[in-house]
């Protein structure tokens, strides 16, 4: 198997664990850890390295939330 092919089945197999998690969790919660998600997007956004923004639009990803647009 190729190494994409892994990352992407990884990546797969882990949103498929989280989405009912998500589900399951209160609103209080899952809209904190979207705030927290949200900040720390900004806070990538601002550095000078592309990696760290693409990480954490990677966490959006796995959790099936809205990538906010960059301001």
């Amino acid at each position: 198997m190729a190494k994409g092919n892994t990352w992407k089945w990884l990546l797969s197999l882990l949103a498929v664990v989280l989405k009912p998690i998500l589900s399951a969790i209160t609103p209080l919660i899952k809209e904190l850890f979207e705030d927290s998600l949200n900040k720390l997007l900004e806070k990538a956004r601002a550095t000078e390295n592309p990696v760290d923004d693409y990480f954490v639009e990677l966490l959006f990803n796995i959790v099936d939330l809205e990538i906010p647009e960059e301001e």
